[in-house]
């Protein structure tokens, strides 16, 4: 039997551009040193644009002589967005779609001894691939980790385990393994295929064995059936996991094996009672994660999402969001292990606002009928792809279709539900065990597409006891750079339970990198994983620790340098988070902040800079006192790193890099990306608040604020009082340039009435102040130009009922 897997993140290099034909020519050795993960945009300090277009990644590869004859594969686990693969300047195949990952048979390409891998990858903005817009960064580059796969002809295919309990109590529990076994061979094969479960110490129970055979070069699909006495169920409190075994043999010779984790849980979706599991009523409280973080944008390592995870677990909370795309598969590895559900969605994924073509903001669904078929497949095989390499995790509890695609343009919008509910019934088929979800859906009915409705913002008080399952799947309550306050403002009454709500997820855990200026800044942490107020004190009301002493302003005299390991593998899946404080002559970390810079000076570890890099208040990655950084290293050794501030003494720090031995190498860098895509703006003719949140002073029964941000529905806002200063505003969400505000009331507005805007939703400046001097319905106010995210209409006197805001 042969299976051999290892990761090949190392010894890359990397050029920008398309490079057409250098497949085909030998190794250019002007192209720079990188090792995967990898972004085109390195160091990533969150700035708001990023580079689109090409870049092409090289290494070679050792084909051993008793490979040949074997299935050789590359497996990428993301890929953003396109990769074409060459072997030896020959042309493998290409993947699209950017979160999934995916495998390149390379078996007919590769020789014994060195081979060349060729990968060119592009970013561009592709109106028939989702998403086609989102909040959120869009850097390309082989941004997860790359492995090399060697097994036999006849073995089990890739993922090709899956394992469902259909039966689960707490005395007894029921296994079905679904094994794909491939036979690559020219001939019929009968084979036996055979699964054993365990758990960490023992071996709990035998699958019986079942022999089939397996015509030429197919491929067939073996279910095992068996049972556990007593299992341990599966539960963040208790996350105690399984391992099955499966094994393929012919004629007594085995040829195959492989291993997948899964858990015994049962859970329940309802729409009167909340969230069960095990039996057991589970009020979900949980945070959005994107991936993207300081320093190395979209490339963490797996030690980085071990540490995500990690700090949601210690707030207290039970579930993560997967927003808005399909994540690493460690990170649902991670949630299984820690003990957090976790909320698996796919990437059909709006952003509202102009709707312009050529970049992500455009309209959710296709515009042009052209593309529709090749988008719905693009969502159709990740979808696929999601499920097929996640299925085994317990902690998954729902497939999520997306993400606020009701921010479509309104003449597709009925195709647009129409994709959705097939993608719905597409999940429900690769996995009936798991209900589906459809997020961000408080908008345009999506919300009773699917088993599950997640309603961000307004959706918390616009859909009171839907009459379906339910969660708040974002809500608000911080904003800003640095510390912040410390008590969360939550929006909206989601702070209200209520016994038909299965829980709410709050927007977000850590800052993250956006195409929309000013968004991303609602993170309990920030983009460098550093903990804000607001961290502690979710901490302080779901797990009762008390806040730390936060650091006072001070005058510090030296730098301490620390580290959470002592160790980092030099196979591109670990790294040091590197945290230096301001200290001042008793130790004590003081809120000094001054620039600190770090540098390598023994050893070939690397920032995302390179072997020094720069932290300081001007790029928002070092603030009260402290800052922090990832350091990789590719190469075994010792790691000697420094740490300098003008005026205070220096610290160091040593770790050692493990790994296999290799020559000394000099790192040639890239350098910063040649070229950022502008996004096109101001094309648009879509009003920037339509369908966007809504907040209000009051609101009468079925004619809430959202009434006033819908496009033509004729429905209208009217508040609960008519006393003086009610008020309405619209959130657009993220900062806009706008210079026009259009009103249409339900009445003719007999009182004044106000219009303000607001960047930070505290401090608003009036831009108009109306009278009751006209009968007409619609007011249109065009003013020079101002940023604004908040419109708001207030009445000093007494309400009108407002039908429509618009903004432009």
């Amino acid at each position: 039997m042969i299976r051999e897997q290892r990761f090949i993140n190392d010894d890359w290099t990397f050029a920008f551009g398309e490079h057409p034909g250098a497949e085909a020519e030998a190794p250019d050795p002007e192209w720079y040193d990188v090792g995967l993960p990898h972004s085109f945009d390195l160091p990533d300090f969150r700035e708001q644009r990023f580079y689109v277009g090409h870049g092409c990644y090289r290494r070679t590869v050792e084909v051993r002589p008793e490979w040949i004859g074997h299935w050789i594969a590359l497996e990428f686990l993301g890929v953003f967005q396109a990769a074409e693969v060459y072997i030896n300047g020959r042309f493998i195949g290409r993947h699209e779609g950017g979160y999934t990952p995916f495998t390149m048979d390379i078996s007919s390409a590769v020789v014994e001894g060195l081979n060349d891998v060729f990968v060119r990858v592009d970013n561009l903005w592709n109106p028939r691939l989702a998403p086609r817009a989102g909040d959120y960064s869009f850097n390309g580059g082989i941004y997860r980790d790359v492995s090399l796969i060697v097994a036999d002809r006849v073995r089990i295919d890739w993922y090709g385990i899956g394992v469902t309990t259909p039966e689960v109590s707490r005395e007894r529990a029921a296994v079905a393994a679904s094994v794909e076994v491939v036979n690559d061979e020219p001939r019929p094969i009968q084979v036996n295929v055979a699964a054993v479960l365990s758990d960490p110490e023992r071996s709990v129970a035998s699958l019986p064995t079942v022999r089939r055979t397996i015509p030429a070069r197919s491929r067939v699909v073996v279910e095992l059936e068996g049972a556990v006495a007593n299992p341990i169920l599966w539960h963040p409190d208790q996350p105690h996991r399984y391992k099955l075994t499966a094994a393929v043999s012919v004629d007594g010779i085995a040829r195959d094996s492989q291993q997948t984790s899964f858990g015994f849980r049962w859970f329940e979706f309802t729409a009167d009672r909340g969230f069960f599991l095990n039996g057991e009523h589970l009020d979900l409280h949980g945070a959005n994660v994107h991936q993207n973080r300081g320093g190395w944008g979209d490339a963490g390592t797996r030690a980085s999402i071990r540490r995500d995870v990690a700090m949601i677990k210690d707030l207290g909370m039970n579930l993560i969001r997967g927003s808005h795309y399909p994540h690493h598969p460690y990170f649902a590895e991670e949630c299984d292990r820690q003990g957090l559900l976790f909320w698996s969605e796919l990437h059909f994924w709006g952003i509202g606002g102009e709707n312009v073509e050529g970049f992500w903001f455009a309209s959710a669904y296709p515009i042009d009928e052209a593309d529709e078929p090749d988008f719905g497949e693009s969502l159709r095989r990740a979808l696929r792809e999601m499920i097929r390499t996640h299925r085994n995790h317990p902690s998954i509890i729902t497939w999520s279709i997306g993400n606020e695609a009701f921010f479509s343009d309104d003449k597709v919008i009925g195709k647009a539900k129409a994709l959705t509910s097939e993608l719905v019934a597409l999940a429900k088929g690769l996995d009936p065990t798991r209900p589906v979800a459809v997020g961000g859906a408080q908008r345009k009915g999506f919300d009773v597409l699917g088993d599950i409705a997640g309603y961000n913002g307004d959706g918390a008080e616009l859909f009171m006891d839907p009459g379906i399952p339910s969660v708040v799947s974002e809500y608000h309550g911080v904003r800003g750079e640095g510390p912040g306050e410390y008590e969360v403002e939550w929006e909206h009454g989601v702070e209200a339970d209520y016994p038909w709500r299965s829980g709410k997820i709050f927007w977000c855990a850590f800052h993250y990198k956006s195409i929309a200026d000013g968004a991303g800044l609602q993170g309990l942490a920030d983009y460098w994983r550093m903990p804000r107020r607001s961290y502690h004190w979710y901490r302080e009301r779901l797990r009762g620790i008390a806040p730390p002493v936060f650091p006072e302003p001070g005058r510090a005299v030296a730098l301490r340098l620390t580290s959470d390991t002592e160790t980092i593998p030099t196979d591109g899946t670990g790294d040091a988070r590197l945290l230096v404080e301001l200290v001042d002559e008793h130790g004590i970390r003081v809120v000094d902040d001054r620039a600190v810079h770090f540098t390598v000076v023994e050893g070939e570890g690397l920032f995302p800079s390179g072997r020094s890099i720069t932290l300081g208040p001007e790029s928002h990655s070092l603030w009260g006192g402290a800052g922090a950084i990832e350091l990789r290293a590719y190469a075994p050794g010792t790691q000697r790193i420094r740490a300098t501030a003008e005026g205070l003494t220096a610290a160091e720090l040593v770790l050692a890099a493990i790994g296999p031995r290799k020559a000394p190498r000099a790192w040639r860098l890239p350098p910063a990306a040649p070229s950022v895509a502008e996004p096109p703006s101001g094309q648009g003719e879509a009003s920037l608040a339509a369908y966007r949140p809504v907040a209000v002073s009051s609101a009468e029964p079925a004619h809430e604020g959202g009434n006033a941000t819908l496009t033509g529905s004729g429905t209208y806002w009217r508040a609960a009082t008519r006393d003086p200063g009610e008020w309405l505003a619209a959130d657009l969400e993220f900062p806009y340039e706008i210079k026009r505000v259009e009103v249409v009331f339900a009445e003719p507005p007999a009182h004044p009435w106000t219009v303000e805007t607001s960047v930070d939703g505290r401090d608003f400046e009036r831009v108009h102040r109306g009278e009751p001097e006209s009968q007409a319905l619609s007011a249109y106010l065009a003013f020079p130009a101002r940023t604004a995210r908040l419109v708001r209409i207030s009445f000093p006197e007494k309400p009108i009922d407002v039908e429509e805001l618009r903004v432009y």
